[in-house]
């Protein structure tokens, strides 16, 4: 496709995010400037967005920049839903940042399409603490993410430590899945690009930033069948799909990262995401312009 104008697009992190992000972004910027775009990476805590005008560029201190699109991975679900209200194009979309960043309602959308999960129960901490059971469960912060927020309750836990780790509202869940294991599906314009198998040796969580390693896993059909069916149902621009493996090795869905981390991938293979992520976004701005 012939482009003749020159696209502009807002990456947004945290300012804490972007230095260990550093490759992502490079790699973004090399795939970007093959299609003609140009990427501004942008900390969050620089914008200010006008509320109260009409026909107006909203971003009050950026040098009077409007951008083309943005992707904002900042875990700001707020942000996407003002954009488009603006007519901004948000990769990902309002609506699957707002989900995934919430696992209360990721786990209902997920529910409703009939994916199996763990038997999960949103209520305060204080109702999972005083109905707390004499097995080991999970308390998960809905709003957590990399692992974070995330604990498992042992019957003498002190129940001091318990509240000054977890938030008033939390996800209470039994133990379930092999532990230390879990499976990371990479979607990126609602098509399957790789999967992880993320294990730890000393952690009952997978992640890698807590102590966990990553090789390519093999889907088989039943999976991708499940995959497939969320996949239908959704639109994705750019996912992490995590779950749980059974000890039977069905997929039980744990969360979906909005702002999904690629280390992983990259870790063990030679797969170039960002390269994917740029060229899918360069297809969807052009067919967005025609509309």
């Amino acid at each position: 496709m012939i482009k003749t104008d020159l696209r502009t697009g807002w990456v947004i992190y945290r300012s804490r995010d972007i230095p260990r992000n550093d490759t992502f972004i490079s790699l973004l910027h090399e795939a970007a400037s093959e299609r003609h775009i140009s990427l501004k990476i942008v900390a969050y805590e620089d914008i200010i967005v006008r509320l109260g005008k009409q026909g107006v560029n909203p971003f009050v201190p950026l040098d009077g920049e409007r951008p083309d699109f943005i992707m904002n991975r900042s875990v700001s679900p707020w942000l996407n839903e003002v954009c488009e209200t603006m007519g901004i194009p948000c990769f990902n979309s309002a609506y699957v940042s707002r989900v995934a960043n919430d696992k209360r309602l990721a786990y209902a959308t997920m529910a409703q399409l009939g994916v199996d999960m763990l038997d999960s129960h949103a209520l305060t901490l204080d109702c999972a603490l005083d109905n707390a059971i004499l097995d080991p469960f999970i308390l998960k912060d809905p709003l957590g993410r990399g692992g974070t927020g995330v604990r498992m309750v042992e019957p003498n836990d002190p129940l001091n430590g318990i509240r000054s780790s977890l938030p008033a509202d939390v996800i209470h869940q039994p133990v379930g899945g092999q532990k230390g294991k879990d499976v990371r599906v990479y979607v990126v314009g609602n098509q399957i690009v790789a999967a992880v198998l993320r294990r730890s040796q000393t952690d009952f969580r997978a992640n890698l930033s807590a102590g966990g390693s990553s090789s390519l896993f093999h889907l088989n059909d039943n999976q991708l069948s499940l995959i497939q069916s969320i996949i239908d149902a959704i639109q994705l621009d750019y996912v992490g799909l995590d779950f749980l493996l059974t000890e039977d090795g069905d997929l039980l869905f744990n969360e979906m990262e909005d702002a999904v981390g690629s280390r992983s991938l990259y870790m063990c293979s030679d797969i170039n995401i960002a390269d994917m992520v740029m060229d899918y976004l360069d297809w969807k701005l052009y067919h967005l312009m025609d509309l």
